[in-house]
């Protein structure tokens, strides 16, 4: 009986098997599909620093904190919420200078840098303004993208599936064959969340301005790819 059972089992297996190499062999069209949506952003993400350099670094840390809590003021006062603040870096680093071909010690520096998600495009001109205003010393990036990109992005892979139905239906006619259903669907597509620009405002009085003029966002692009078998009849 075992042995029974062990020679169907085989037989399955081989079975599946061969069904499986004929439909690999079938003759098929395989093509790539892609598609992109283009929008305007509705999300920026701030990377803002603070720095102090003092005798010591027991005051260092503290004018660099103060500076820090003017920071938060500003964004709580700019009226976005402490969720979309977050705390990425604290640095503490002695400060040294040559002279004479000597090291000389000078003191400690201590930096704090924080990221700021902004929903409202809006607010980003007048946040930098009083960012700089209040004693940031670097604004060091400015990115921008999308609250709800995987909608943009299913967007886009339905126009890359389009797209690859497409290119397969006319080469298929071209070569005088029909095509049939599609066996294998691989799926590609851009991953950046965001769209960088460099920024690097240090305070200054020239940055001081009785209005911020609006920032110009312009419009980003989803991407997506997929690759497509289809069958040919």
């Amino acid at each position: 009986m075992k042995a029974l059972l062990f020679a169907l089992l085989i037989s399955m297996l081989t079975f599946n098997a061969c069904a499986h190499e004929t439909q690999v062999q079938q003759d098929h069209i395989a093509v790539v599909g892609v598609g992109e949506v283009e929008a305007e952003p509705d999300q920026a993400l701030l990377r803002v620093s603070v720095s102090a350099q003092e005798a010591d670094l027991r005051t260092a840390k503290s004018v660099a904190d103060a500076k820090y809590s003017k920071v938060l003021a500003v964004i709580d006062a700019a009226g976005i919420d402490r969720a979309q603040v977050k705390a990425t870096q604290v640095l503490a680093q002695p400060q040294y200078e040559w002279r004479s071909s000597k090291r000389v010690y000078k003191g400690e520096m201590v930096s704090r840098s924080l990221s700021i998600k902004v929903n409202d495009l809006e607010k980003v001109s007048p946040l930098m303004q009083a960012l700089i205003e209040n004693e940031v010393s670097t604004i060091d990036s400015m990115e921008t993208g999308f609250q709800d990109r995987a909608a943009l992005l299913e967007q886009a892979l339905a126009a890359a599936a389009d797209n690859a139905k497409t290119k397969a239906e006319f080469l298929a006619k071209r070569l005088g064959r029909s095509l049939g259903d599609a066996f294998l669907i691989t799926e590609f597509n851009d991953h950046a969340p965001m769209k960088s620009r460099g920024i690097e405002m240090a305070r200054s009085s020239a940055m001081v301005a009785d209005a911020a003029p609006p920032e110009m966002f312009g419009t980003q692009k989803v991407q997506a790819r997929v690759n497509v078998s289809f069958n040919l009849l």
